[in-house]
């Protein structure tokens, strides 16, 4: 069986959200080795791995781009090894490209994404061989040519084949080879993502309902903008409401914080700034006091495990330590958020306030951050005649992962697709 994917992958620092033919795969973008297959049958194994693939993948890879290995991917790895996972690392200069993670948890996904839509069809072949067209976003300070260079030559530099164990015995090869991948700096995926839906229809609520993991905040009683128009009396309004505008976006994330700055659909590149704080940091910050407040409750716990707490106070089914971890944790995020208010006030300054129409704030972590950094931005924009744009939660996690979803399907990424092909034509005849 032979496969063709596009691909709208936004590695996150706690969570992949990647879509893969079209439907959206959210997963703690985590991993732990295996020394062994963890399933002992086929009979009870098989089926329910099917039906639960992404709550139950366990992958082999041979690939240039990782070791040689066996993993559990994401809530598998989480909910068997706990904090013993291995994640993205937030503090420092670690580059996204240069960790291996985002190949891992990457393949695996595309991997298990096809035994799916194979056996949705009615059929589950030994072997499977999927073609793919990527779209990736790296945050503003790390898009840099060789980050950019390392993505694409680990993803496009030969075949990766990769193993997804169903059960004791049966499993299905898959062969994943990428004939392009592009990189965007993030801030330019959500320009596409709020103005248009999937079928590039002006955006009124939805991107494209999401059916493959669990709702995780309450859904807005209105669409995407209604917030927004109701604080500014705009009226119905759709995603080209934001066409042309100027945008100082704060996507507020797990590892990093970036402040991009759009006119139109382009990115100003001389006005782009990203900084290394967000939740993350807080997290990390706060589980020892965590261990403090509730010392019977955790001998130890994960940045994952932590956000899945602090999460789901936006959720119908609270966590019983709940209470505990907001304690630990406001501390730590005002430090954040002090830090990052200070940036975003640079960058108005920087850019001038009669430049920017609208400030528009997304990411994972603006849903934590939100009820402590909400006033701060409110009167920072009023201040200077500038219209605050806050995506409701339901939107502000997967922006990232829609806007290049859009993007990998559009005319734009196919003129880019064949250039690089000409491209690579000219270079090896010029070494003929």
């Amino acid at each position: 069986m032979k496969l063709q994917f596009n691909v709208g992958n936004d590695i996150g620092n706690s969570e992949q959200a990647i879509f893969i033919d079209g439907e959206l795969i959210r997963q703690p973008n985590v991993y732990a080795s295996a020394v062994s297959i963890p399933w002992t049958d086929d009979e009870t194994d098989v089926s329910k791995n099917l039906k639960n693939i992404y709550d139950n993948l366990v992958v082999s890879i041979i690939s240039s781009a990782v070791l040689t290995g066996t993993y559990l991917i994401g809530r598998h790895a989480l909910k068997t090894e706990g904090e013993n996972v291995s994640s993205l690392y937030v503090k420092g200069n670690n580059a996204k490209s240069d960790q291996m993670i985002p190949y891992i948890n990457t393949l695996g996904t595309i991997a298990a994404r096809a035994v799916e839509k194979a056996n949705e069809s009615g059929t589950l072949p030994e072997s499977i061989t999927v073609i793919c067209d990527q779209a990736i976003a790296l945050p503003v300070k790390q898009h840099t040519p060789r980050n950019i260079e390392t993505l694409q030559s680990k993803f496009m530099n030969g075949s990766h084949n990769v193993t997804v164990h169903l059960g004791l015995t049966k499993k299905v090869d898959v062969k994943i080879d990428f004939e392009f991948v592009q990189v965007l700096q993030e801030g330019t995926p959500p320009v596409f993502a709020l103005q248009m839906d999937q079928e590039s229809n002006w955006r009124t609520e939805n991107y494209k309902t999401e059916t493959n993991s669990k709702e995780k905040v309450k859904p807005s009683n209105g669409g995407i903008f209604e917030e927004f128009a109701l604080e500014y009396n705009l009226g119905e309004i759709d995603g080209s409401y934001l066409d042309g505008k100027n945008i100082l976006h704060v996507d507020l994330g797990d590892g990093t914080s970036d402040f991009p700055y759009t006119k139109g659909d382009a990115v100003d590149k001389d006005f782009c700034h990203g900084v290394n704080h967000g939740v993350g940091h807080a997290i990390v910050e706060a589980v020892d006091d965590l261990l403090v407040l509730a010392p019977h409750a955790f001998n130890s716990i994960s940045r994952q495990q932590y956000s899945e707490i602090l999460i789901s106070g936006f959720s119908n089914k609270k966590h019983k330590f709940l209470p505990e971890a907001k304690q630990a944790f406001k501390p730590h995020l005002d430090n954040q958020i002090n830090q990052i208010m200070q940036h975003v006030s640079d960058q108005v300054l920087k850019i001038g306030a009669n430049e920017i129409d609208l400030i528009v704030v997304y990411g994972g972590g603006s849903i934590l951050m939100k009820e402590s950094i909400l006033p701060k931005l409110k009167t920072l924009a009023d201040n200077n005649r500038i219209l605050l744009f806050y995506v409701p939660a339901q939107y502000a996690v997967t922006l990232n992962a829609e806007g290049l979803d859009w993007f990998v399907r559009s005319p734009l990424y196919s003129k880019l697709k064949e250039d690089f092909k000409e491209t690579t034509k000219r270079i090896a005849a010029s070494r003929e």
